[in-house]
């Protein structure tokens, strides 16, 4: 049996997947098993930060590894330490600790849970079309209800439901019972789509004002993506609690809480715990990935070079090619006449790996931070003519 065939009889069948198998990476570009190369534009979900196997991440790695591969959070750690003052100091400066945990979904849960204990309120606002992950807790503040079907012994009962981008309607809910208002600033799975400065000011004047922790979902917005260290700083405004992972290891699963003074006061001991979180190889990882992010100017490069590749593809808008482009940095979403999955599947007949989303016909470029103007040509080219040959 070849590898596809082995993993199709051993995994359970959890994602549908690309016809080839992944043998290795190089900076924007992956290799299948037959050494045929894809420009990788998707960062296998908005993971790949610094690009496939960035020499001083592998390099930082290895040092860990070779060092002191593992132990718990019982004994302090200076590469913990370098990783958590890392995240805290380049996030927003309302911020004051990190708790370290494993995945975007975890982190989550945890965000929750420390909302109520918090607020000493049950119930939660979230958006709907938003993704939060796919473990109880987590899908269930998930606005996809095909997603909450297949699990209906879900905690949804405790969500209040209301669209993205309406102030309106948070302005609607009744306060006295939330514990947090949950959302993804720009929804990712649910088409890139976001709402403009305005709503997200009045959201955090409303959770202020009523004593509900605003809770930014920043598993994919965080950590540059956006040419901002975290999304919210666009627009001035700061959650009390930010949730991230995928990127903030660069490869390697970590997911973060980052926590301002008013929710830090009421973390006691003994209230949260991760086995593996925040551990050795993962903090190794973590400081890395911030420090070449740092180092290399990356948040700033995204914020650059974005601005021209959103003006390139909106020269390919009109009649029978894009109807839109939404999003921030390298957060984006491009609408297109054609359904988003037959677009998808064209690029990688060309070799180019992109997203799709729950939106239809939008699909989603998530790529690493350190992609070069050649290649975002590339790409620019080869979409052209993929949109020109639907015609």
């Amino acid at each position: 049996m070849n590898t596809r065939e082995i993993e199709d009889r051993y995994t359970l069948a959890t994602y549908p997947k690309f016809p080839f198998a992944l043998v290795r990476g190089v900076g924007s570009y992956v290799f299948d098993d037959s050494e045929k190369r894809y420009l990788d534009l998707y960062g296998g979900h908005a993971v790949s930060s610094l690009g496939h196997s960035h020499p001083r991440w592998v390099e930082a790695i290895a040092k860990q590894a070779s060092t002191l591969d593992f132990y718990s959070n019982i004994c302090y750690s200076p590469v913990r330490a370098e990783a958590a003052e890392r995240v805290v100091r380049n996030s927003y400066s309302s911020m004051t600790g990190v708790y370290f945990c494993n995945s975007g979904a975890e982190a989550n849960e945890t965000a929750l849970k420390i909302a109520r204990k918090l607020t000493k309120r049950p119930h939660v606002v979230a958006m709907l079309d938003g993704f939060h992950g796919r473990t109880i807790a987590a899908l269930s503040v998930t606005g996809v209800q095909k997603m909450r079907d297949a699990f209906p012994e879900s905690l949804d009962r405790l969500t209040r439901w209301v669209p993205m981008a309406s102030l309106g309607a948070i302005e609607a809910v009744e306060p006295s019972q939330i514990a947090a208002v949950i959302l993804e600033p720009i929804l990712s799975l649910g088409g890139v789509r976001m709402g403009n400065p305005e709503y997200y000011q009045g959201l955090r004047r409303w959770c202020t004002r009523n004593g509900v922790a605003l809770i930014f979902d920043e598993v994919q917005t965080g950590n540059g993506r956006t040419g901002k260290w975290f999304v919210g700083q666009h627009w001035g405004v700061e959650p009390d609690i930010v949730t991230t992972a995928k990127a903030i290891g660069g490869g390697f699963p970590v997911g973060a809480v980052i926590a301002n003074a008013w929710v830090a006061a009421d973390v006691k001991s003994g209230d949260q715990g991760s086995t593996f979180g925040g551990a050795p190889m993962a903090a190794a990882a973590v400081a890395a990935t911030y420090r070449v992010i740092e180092e290399e100017g990356l948040v700033d490069h995204v914020a650059r070079r974005s601005t021209r590749v959103i003006a390139r593809l909106r020269e390919l808008m009109g009649p029978g090619r894009i109807r839109d482009v939404r999003g921030l940095g390298y957060l984006l979403g491009i609408e297109c006449d054609l359904p988003g999955k037959e677009i998808q599947s064209r690029l990688l007949k060309e070799g180019v790996l992109v997203g799709i989303s729950n939106h239809a016909n939008t699909i989603r470029l998530l790529p690493p931070l350190t992609v070069s103007d050649a290649e975002w040509d590339s790409f620019l080219a080869t979409f052209e003519k993929v949109l020109t040959s639907s015609n």
